[in-house]
């Protein structure tokens, strides 16, 4: 079975894995010196964010040690359990940082609503439709945030089937056309040994199965949802490098 990954491909991901250690450090000092006006905005920025970030970064880590792009057979259930439990943390709080900015920023400008009231917190976002968050920012920082609007919805339906419908996972493993009618009556013969309490037997035929099967770094939901099968390792370092480079964007807008 040839790799998944190209050697240069490969060579890609390692070099990213690497670098965000140094971005989370970079921002880590970013954030403690910032002057912050709100104790509420500073609250979400060291206890909220950086909390959220340092969680992040230790599941990219977790899926990277326990699935490393290079790994070319089937890995044990536990594993794939695990990075699944890392992936969907990544999720979740990858999302729980957009709203810790956007409460970071509100604290930090006092954004009141139209009628000079605080903000429910329904109104706190960075999403277009979180309007009063987005008209108090310049329009330099508004058309950051419009060209990254593909972005946000590719984070928001991770998080929304992950919390509410189908959450996320790893396939076990993916058989070939050309394999499925011996998998599916090994399929057969394993539910058919379970019947009869044959553990030996039905061990046999899932072991026969998994032998028909090859492993890929995919991550999805819902199949009835018609889901994407995302390749994980570049996703995970793609989403960090974007939370890291809008939670600069926003220090930066704080300090102008």
């Amino acid at each position: 079975m040839a790799p998944y990954f190209s050697a240069k491909t490969l060579a890609e991901l390692h070099q990213h894995h690497q670098k965000v250690l140094g971005q989370f450090a970079n921002l880590t000092i970013r954030i403690m010196t910032q002057n912050f006006k709100s104790d509420r905005g500073k609250e979400f920025a060291l206890h909220g964010f950086m909390r959220r970030m340092g969680t992040i970064v230790r599941a990219v880590d977790q899926v990277f040690t326990l699935l490393p792009p290079e790994r070319e057979d089937i890995p044990e259930r536990e594993e794939v359990q695990d990075a699944i439990i890392a992936i969907q943390s990544f999720v979740l709080n990858i999302f729980g940082c957009l709203d810790n900015l956007a409460w970071i920023w509100v604290c930090e400008r006092a954004v009141k609503a139209k009628n000079g009231t605080e903000l429910g917190p329904n109104a706190i976002g960075l999403l277009k439709t979180h309007r009063q968050v987005r008209a108090s920012m310049s329009n330099e920082l508004q058309t950051y945030l419009d060209s990254h609007e593909a972005w946000f919805d590719h984070i928001k339906s991770l998080r929304d089937a992950l919390a509410h419908r189908i959450p996320l996972y790893i396939p076990p493993y993916v058989v070939r056309t050309a394999n499925m009618d011996e998998h599916n009556r090994l399929e057969q013969e394993a539910t058919e040994a379970l019947n009869r309490l044959n553990t030996a037997r039905y061990d046999q035929a899932r072991n026969d199965q998994k032998k028909l099967g090859e492993f890929r770094p995919w991550m999805t939901h819902s199949f009835s949802e018609q889901a994407p099968h995302i390749i994980f390792h570049g996703q995970l370092l793609s989403d960090y490098a974007t939370i890291d480079e809008l939670a600069g964007k926003i220090l930066v807008g704080l300090d102008a």
